[in-house]
């Protein structure tokens, strides 16, 4: 009767939709905090002169077989996959006849402090005159779009994004570095002169590689995303100290004992009275 009364209750519980038992793994559409979700899908507005078209790889390495065509009046909207890196190409410019960029367009992991604004807004990335200008001139454009914090937004940005360009910094300020520090990075634009239609050229940077070599870390794209577990490793400097192990002892060869014989006798030993 009571395993009954037991199997009755647990039924009732069931039925009324009770949560996950405590410690069960967490479903997969739910957040766990501290935690970043690379894996998901952030929205690109693109916005650009009229007519401008951009394209993007979306089975291999240097085919741009994605494309859309700006608007002068509106953005375009387009989905990539965050925690990526996607090699871009820029063409048909107005007023710029045969200007043709590859930029690269990196699109951070979804963090908690990233998410709310993700799921009901996508990140503006906007090609202006200027950044032409200064690619034509032969200089390196870095633009970051972040999600500023609290301290950082005026009235204007309240709830909205922010984007940081390298030209527009004193000489030798870092824009990721700046980011940074003043918010959630959402996604990096990199824009520079070369041309990956000379044959011989390499497509490094596209679809899911970051481009190789010293860079600054972003969090969850070139490095670990905030409040993940750092991997074991011995050489990994964020690790708890252990105790290093002693040294082997080394080889120490056998003395061979000294016969009796050759022994001698002590003068003035001690004796027993």
């Amino acid at each position: 009767m009571r395993n009954k009364a037991l199997l009755l209750a647990l039924t009732v519980v069931v039925a009324c939709g009770a949560g996950p038992m405590r410690g069960a793994a967490p479903a997969s559409n739910q957040v766990v905090l501290g935690q970043a979700q690379p894996y998901a899908v952030a929205q690109i507005a693109f916005k650009g002169s009229e007519g401008m078209k951009i394209e993007w790889n979306t089975t291999q390495f240097g085919v741009f077989d994605g494309a859309i065509v700006c608007k002068d009046a509106k953005p375009v909207f387009q989905n990539f996959q965050t925690a990526h890196s996607y090699r871009l190409k820029i063409s048909n410019v107005p007023n710029r006849e045969g200007l043709t960029l590859y930029p690269t367009l990196t699109v951070n992991a979804v963090t908690p402090r990233t998410r709310a604004y993700l799921d009901h807004n996508a990140i503006p990335v906007k090609f202006t005159e200027n950044d032409f200008d200064q690619v034509q001139n032969g200089n390196f454009v870095t633009k970051v779009i972040f999600l500023p914090s609290r301290q950082y937004q005026s009235l204007a940005l309240a709830g909205g994004v922010d984007t940081i360009v390298n030209t527009q910094l004193p000489a030798g300020a870092d824009p990721i570095v700046e980011a940074q520090n003043r918010g959630a990075i959402l996604a990096v634009v990199q824009i520079g002169n070369k041309d990956l239609a000379i044959e011989g050229s390499d497509n490094v940077g596209s679809e899911s590689a970051v481009v190789p070599g010293e860079q600054i870390p972003i969090s969850g794209v070139n490095a670990p995303a905030w409040g993940t577990p750092a991997p074991q490793s011995p050489n990994n400097m964020t690790e708890l100290p252990t105790v290093p192990e002693p040294d082997p002892e080394p080889f120490i060869q056998p003395v061979r004992p000294v016969p009796s014989t050759l022994v001698p006798e002590v003068e003035g030993a001690w004796t027993n009275h």
